[in-house]
Order: structure tokens, then C-alpha cells, then sequence
């Protein structure tokens, strides 16, 4: 159940990027609020490509940490949910760059995942099976269409896609395309 404050937030995403210098306490209460809205799909995107809960959180923090200090100088953003995905996309990046990860998860990998992803499944078996599944699944996809899939699952609209992963709208659309195609046939086959 969704507190007043949450709904309100959801509902006014431009009055959050409205800041002025000086509103420190008010901004800070904001992005306080905002933080319990989308700090659980920022750490499910960010965890998705680092593959490390610890590294996971402190690049979800550390994306709510520069939105504090943009909305402190006065900057105007639009979107808030887009602009934390995009944000949070570079923070992985750059993460990725200082210490890159495989493509390939071996069998200690998929367990590690396992134990870390929060999940709301009923049982640990369910939980264990339904990500290999979709490790086994999202291996098969290019890191591009890895990307796209999950900032959708996240509920982000392929305008907001296009805007945090710097590509065209007509560019997510078929790389979405694609990469569900991919999906079917590794179901079917």
C-alpha cells in the first residue's frame, strides 16, 4: 500500500525537479521520498549488469546522491525517474569500465545471484529456478537488448529508454523487437 506522499510524487515528477538553492531541507525530504518510490527498480537495473549487491547499492546511492546535488545548484530536471535511470546507466558504465564483468556467468555466478536478488517469489526452489531461467535467457540477448528489456520491465516508456541509453526511439523499438523475438524462440525451441 502506497503512503499519500508516494502517490503524490508519482503524480507531480516535475514539481521534484523544481528545486531552488537554498530549499536544502525541503529538497532533501523530496528526494527522501523519491528515493522510497524508485530506489527498488535503480538497484534491480543497476544489479542486473554489476551482478554484486554491495557495488549494486552504493551505485543506486551514489545516483540519489547526485540528484540531491543537482536539484541543490538549482538545475532543472524534467523527468526525475528518467534522468536516475540515465544517471544510474552512466554510474554502471563507468563502474563497468574500472572493473568489467564477464558476459559468461558460470555456476558460482547464477548461485551468487541467486542469494543476492531480492526477490518476492514464495520458495527458494521457485526463486532458484525462475533465475536460471532467466539468466539462461537474458544470456542469449545482446547487451544492448539486455538493457532495453530490463529498463521496460521497469515500467520506463521507450522515450525514457532512449534517453538513458543515448540511442532513437526507433532504436529501442526494434532492438526490443528483436530481443523478444530471441526470447519466444528460446522458449519454443
Amino acid at each position: 500500500m502506497q503512503s499519500e506522499a508516494v502517490r503524490e510524487i508519482k503524480a507531480c515528477w516535475g514539481q521534484v525537479a523544481c528545486g531552488r538553492p537554498g530549499e536544502s531541507a525541503e529538497l532533501e525530504r523530496t528526494v527522501g521520498e523519491v528515493f522510497v518510490v524508485l530506489r527498488d527498480p535503480i538497484y534491480r537495473y543497476v544489479f542486473s549488469t554489476v551482478r554484486n549487491a554491495g557495488d549494486a547499492e552504493d551505485l543506486t546511492q551514489e545516483a540519489f546522491i547526485r540528484l540531491l546535488r543537482d536539484l541543490r545548484k538549482g538545475h532543472a530536471i524534467e523527468n526525475v525517474k528518467a534522468w536516475l535511470f540515465r544517471v544510474a546507466h552512466n554510474l554502471v558504465i563507468d563502474f563497468s569500465r574500472r572493473s568489467p564483468v564477464p558476459e559468461s556467468l558460470d555456476a558460482a555466478a547464477n548461485q551468487r545471484m541467486t542469494e543476492e536478488m531480492p526477490d518476492p517469489s514464495p520458495s527458494a526452489e521457485e526463486r532458484a529456478l525462475d533465475w536460471a531461467s532467466r539468466c539462461r535467457l537474458l544470456r542469449t540477448l545482446a547487451p544492448q537488448e539486455r538493457r532495453c528489456m530490463e529498463l521496460r520491465a521497469e515500467g520506463l516508456r521507450y522515450r525514457e529508454i532512449a534517453e538513458i541509453l543515448g540511442i532513437k526511439i526507433p532504436t529501442v523499438q526494434t532492438t526490443l523487437d528483436r530481443a523478444i523475438k530471441k526470447i519466444v524462440e528460446q522458449r519454443n525451441g
